[in-house]
């Protein structure tokens, strides 16, 4: 009996062990995200994920990144790519320019997830929206991955100082997104640019 607790007791912290590698504990409390171009404020603890796809980006998952996930663009200038191209990506990855319109951005929203392997790909709303004391727009959309979960997505976007600031949730439609989705609002609401 004590040799099946202990073994159990071993697995159990190997276990931690690798699934904190990857992750590191995001407070809730006041953090700085996107390469410290944005301050937030969590309402809960997150996880923090070490992946990421350009210097001014981050992503966070409470449930694992298949489930649920919150990414952070900040301070994207003129010129730059939206993501980092993967050979893998059907097309060029979408570029910002400043000169965008809202009408624009909410393409260059579509390119991305289409790049990235959304299918069924729509947009359920687009509103305008003050993020970041800026005027921007707030996307709702619905797509489908290679492992065919319908998922929801959230995206505030705006432009300041000629820079690209973006906030996005994504979830799977089944309970992920709707748990997720006013701890979301609330973090749109609170971000800030630092300087």
């Amino acid at each position: 009996m004590m040799r099946t607790w202990k073994v159990i007791l071993i697995a159990t912290l190997l276990g931690l062990g690798g699934c904190g590698m990857g992750y590191s504990l995001v407070k809730p409390t006041a953090v700085k995200v996107a390469g410290g171009t944005m301050e937030v404020q969590p309402i809960t603890a997150w996880n923090r994920s070490r992946r990421s796809t350009l210097p001014q980006a981050e992503l966070w998952t409470r449930n694992g990144l298949t489930l649920d996930s919150i990414s952070f663009i900040g301070g994207l200038r003129d010129g730059e790519p939206i993501i980092e191209e993967q050979p893998a990506d059907a097309a060029p990855a979408p570029v910002f320019h400043e000169a965008m319109t809202q009408q624009d951005l909410v393409s260059m929203i579509q390119s991305l997830y289409r790049i990235r392997g959304a299918s069924s790909f729509s947009i359920s709303s687009s509103a305008p929206v003050t993020f970041l004391g800026k005027s921007g727009v707030q996307l709702d959309c619905e797509f489908v991955l290679a492992d065919e979960l319908k998922r929801r997505g959230r995206i505030v976007i705006a432009v300041a100082d000629s820079s690209l600031y973006m906030i996005s949730l994504n979830a799977t439609a089944i309970h992920y997104f709707d748990a997720a989705l006013p701890e979301f609002d609330a973090i749109a609401r609170s971000a800030r640019i630092l300087q």
